[in-house]
């Protein structure tokens, strides 16, 4: 029964707003395509190391990135934006997570729980924020920008509070990288 009001209901918008907030992604991409295929490449490279090497492509990325070519500036700004643009997706669509028909309910449940906790102590959304900030700083496994938008969505935060936070975190994560690794601390 639950499916069908699924269905049912604003199938068409929320739709449409998750694919809204996938647009910047689209205008980089085509942005990049069009800049040649040396760039093309290397940015490839690095994404394809960002994604796919589970549990080390955040520090991996810079080192292929600036061996394929790329500044560290331009490196930077990719990927703080794959980073943004992650986090601004999973924060900005989570409620459509409630609508899914068997995860919905448990997802409602733990959310509203945190809420009541948050609530009953305020100083634990402020702790919250920082606790997200600091473990998206630290290079543990599972502390991208993705899941700590979910987990911060399901803390209750505010997801544009959250974003700005996990913006700010992953501008300091990179610029620290790509310094080391240009720089030849490493």
């Amino acid at each position: 029964m639950e499916y069908v009001s699924f269905v049912k209901k604003d199938i068409f918008k929320d739709a449409y707003m998750a694919l809204l907030t996938l647009a910047p992604a689209f205008v980089v991409s085509m942005f990049i395509i069009s800049m040649g295929s040396d760039v093309y490449r290397a940015v490839s490279a690095v994404l394809v190391n960002y994604y796919f090497a589970i549990g080390v492509g955040w520090i991996s990325s810079p080192v292929v990135g600036l061996s394929a070519g790329l500044g560290p500036l331009s490196l930077l700004l990719i990927l703080v934006f794959v980073a943004m643009q992650g986090s601004f997706f999973i924060s900005f669509n989570y409620d459509l997570l409630e609508k899914v028909p068997l995860i919905g309910r448990l997802v409602k449940r733990v959310r509203r729980k945190a809420n009541e906790v948050i609530e009953k102590h305020s100083l634990l959304e402020n702790v919250s924020y920082i606790t997200i900030f600091w473990l998206m700083f630290i290079p543990l496994y599972g502390t991208g920008p993705m899941s700590m938008s979910l987990i911060g969505r399901i803390l209750s935060l505010e997801w544009w509070k959250l974003w700005i936070t996990i913006s700010l975190s992953v501008i300091t994560r990179y610029s620290l990288v790509i310094s080391i690794v240009y720089f030849g601390l490493f």
